[in-house]
């Protein structure tokens, strides 16, 4: 099983979407958790709403400080997968080992409850691509 860390500006919407969209999807071959270097206080709600009305747990879900991955007992992250603009430019030293991509997701506004449904959509999206691009079979054989 591989660790995924979503990174996002405050995870309070794409990374507890993403967090949870992968960790159910995958099956147990990935474990997603998500952070940010400025966690909010709380998951937006809207996106709270959002995940309850499709079936995921949302009680657990709470915006998470990327330093808690920093700690001896965390989770080491095998790939730590940005989402939003732009990669974090002070994305965290820690797992130098990890493989970085880029999801170019954009949560403009905070505050937009309308852009929820839209951006669920687009992550699982982003999640099922994931997964069929890293299934076994989908890799080539070494010759």
């Amino acid at each position: 099983m591989s660790n995924v860390l979503f990174l996002c500006p405050d995870n309070a919407i794409l990374g507890p979407m993403a967090e949870v969209c992968l960790n159910r999807e995958a099956r147990g071959t990935f474990r997603a958790f998500s952070a940010s270097e400025t966690p909010a206080g709380q998951i937006h709600p809207g996106v709270e709403r959002h995940l309850r009305g499709r079936g995921h747990a949302t009680a657990l879900l709470q915006p998470k400080s990327w330093q808690l991955f920093a700690m001896p007992h965390a989770p080491v992250p095998d790939m730590i997968i940005a989402l939003g603009v732009a990669f974090p430019q002070n994305a965290p030293d820690w797992c130098n080992g990890a493989e970085r991509r880029h999801w170019r997701l954009a949560c403009r506004d905070r505050a937009h409850a309308l852009s929820v449904p839209a951006l669920y959509e687009a992550i699982r999206t982003a999640v099922s691509q994931f997964l069929a691009a890293e299934a076994p079979d989908s890799r080539p054989l070494c010759a």
